[in-house]
């Protein structure tokens, strides 16, 4: 005879009900009374849902969210007009619950991350704490946090977990090319068909009196300089795709050699139409590292900087007759009145030298600031330096914390050159992240991209393929590594010759 034995109610079964009334609870709210209150909490539990079904699979996950954060960055926020939710922050805060459920495999830290990884922590924590204290405008602060620190930082966590192989690594850069080609193709329409897509993003449209009155494109993005440098970012790791398909021995063969080309020039011309002049310069010097750098062929990369100054020659001659690419480039006013903001800065630096004067807070303080003049031009109404605009609005504390991120990042660049030495793959992936971090220290330089969100989402994956090559390179024996530096130090000591 069968006897019928009680199923056991175990703890999955239970949450798995309650996670289920409690969706149906809120999907019933959402349909019913959609407001505030309803979508945060619909959101909430679709994000949780997500992340448990991620949990399988976090590296297939944090790839989707590289393709489709540009399809998705205008149109995937509520309300239309704001930013309460948006894509990325549902999406990446899926991600990071997905980091903490799911197990991370051991492996052997490597110093240099590990540091670089301190750095970033204390900047994001002095950050946070200037965000809380900056009073008026505290809530924009703290938006300013969440889009321009913490979901990089989110994004760096999982493509350093999940990018644990030459492959992984293969696969996220291609990730990157996807969403580049994607980002210079809505740039590209936009600028022949007339179209924006930045008041969708939270912008406005950026018109230049400076060149006719010209609309700037800014693809998905709400300015026109986010999408310029996500283009030198994801140029850097195009290139890495392209190259590193042939550092196992083999020639480069069908999808590589055609793919890899033809979408750097897309990517290429829609930094062109992007009409910022660093853009222009950045372009040739990703394309100078990215093909040229590696470790210990000083020649290639002569060859590759005489091929590329020649073929910047080649287009300079006739885009001298073209009044648009003349005027941006004999156009000195703006350079004029960056100079003169920088000693803007400097004066609002001075009234709060410590703390700074709060997060968002630099163009009221400007207005307390007499305005300076450089070259007949007055400032403008902009740090137009992500350090400027650090040091005046946190003060020394931030702008140390910053310049330690600087210092420990490339201190890991470093680490990744060592890392690289006997290996194709991670010699053609140094390349791209000198190429990649190098355009957006230029960017930062003369404008104010720190508090911007998605490119340094971009930048921080593009830093995790870094710190990843580092932590999973073979790693030698102390006394081979002694071993192996003992003739330099020899060859050192003979140079330094004996001291008297």
């Amino acid at each position: 005879m069968k006897t019928n034995r009680a199923r056991k109610v175990t703890p999955a079964t239970l949450c798995a009900v309650l996670y289920t009334g409690l969706g149906t609870v809120a999907l019933a709210a959402f349909l019913l009374r959609p407001g505030v209150p309803s979508v945060i909490l619909f959101a909430a539990v679709m994000v949780t849902a997500f992340a448990l079904v991620a949990g399988r699979n976090p590296h297939i996950a944090g790839l989707a969210w590289l393709v489709l954060s540009p399809a998705l960055h205008p149109f995937a926020r509520y309300p239309q007009s704001g930013t309460l939710l948006t894509f990325d922050r549902l999406y990446l805060g899926a991600l990071a619950l997905t980091v903490l459920l799911t197990r991370r495999a051991r492996r052997p830290g490597a110093p240099g991350v590990r540091a670089f990884v301190t750095a970033v922590t204390v900047f994001a924590a002095v950050f946070l704490f200037r965000a809380l204290t900056t009073q008026p405008g505290i809530l924009g602060a703290l938006q300013t946090f969440i889009d321009a620190i913490l979901l990089p930082c989110i994004a760096f966590a999982v493509c350093r977990r999940t990018a644990d192989s030459p492959g992984r690594l293969r696969a996220w850069a291609a990730g990157l090319m996807v969403c580049g080609t994607l980002v210079a193709a809505l740039g590209i329409t936009e600028h022949f068909f007339g179209y924006e897509l930045a008041t969708l993003s939270g912008g406005v449209v950026r018109t230049d009196t400076e060149v006719g009155g010209i609309v700037r494109v800014s693809g998905p993005y709400a300015t026109p300089e986010v999408y310029a440098l996500t283009l030198a970012l994801t140029l850097a790791a195009t290139l890495f795709w392209w190259m590193s398909a042939s550092t196992d021995g083999t020639r480069r063969r069908g999808c590589p050699a055609f793919t890899g080309p033809l979408l750097a020039a897309v990517q290429i011309t829609g930094m062109a139409l992007s009409l910022f002049r660093v853009a222009w310069a950045c372009a040739l010097l990703v394309l100078l590292l990215g093909l040229g750098l590696r470790v210990g062929k000083k020649l290639r990369l002569a060859a590759v900087a005489v091929a590329v100054v020649l073929g910047a020659l080649i287009l300079f001659v006739p885009l001298q007759s073209n009044d648009l690419f003349r005027s941006r480039m004999s156009d000195t006013d703006n350079v004029a009145g960056r100079f003169a903001t920088y000693q803007v800065g400097a004066e609002i630096w001075r009234s709060a030298p410590f703390t700074g004067v709060g997060i968002n807070q630099f163009v009221e303080a400007q207005k307390r600031v007499d305005p300076k003049v450089v070259w007949g031009v007055r400032s403008v109404q902009s740090p137009h330096s992500s350090f400027v605009g650090t040091l005046a609005e946190e003060g020394l504390i931030g702008f140390a914390a910053l310049l330690a991120v600087c210092g420990y990042g490339a201190r890991m660049i470093r680490r990744l050159a060592r890392a690289a030495r006997g290996d194709a793959t991670r010699q053609v992936l140094h390349a791209a992240v000198i190429a990649g971090t190098v355009s957006y220290l230029a960017f930062s330089v003369e404008l104010t991209m720190l508090p911007l969100g998605p490119s340094n989402a971009v930048l921080a994956v593009v830093l995790a393929l870094a710190a990843s090559a580092v932590e999973t390179a073979p790693r030698r024996p102390a006394r081979e590594e002694a071993a192996a530096a003992a003739p330099e130090r020899a060859v050192r000591t003979l140079l330094a010759g004996p001291v008297s």
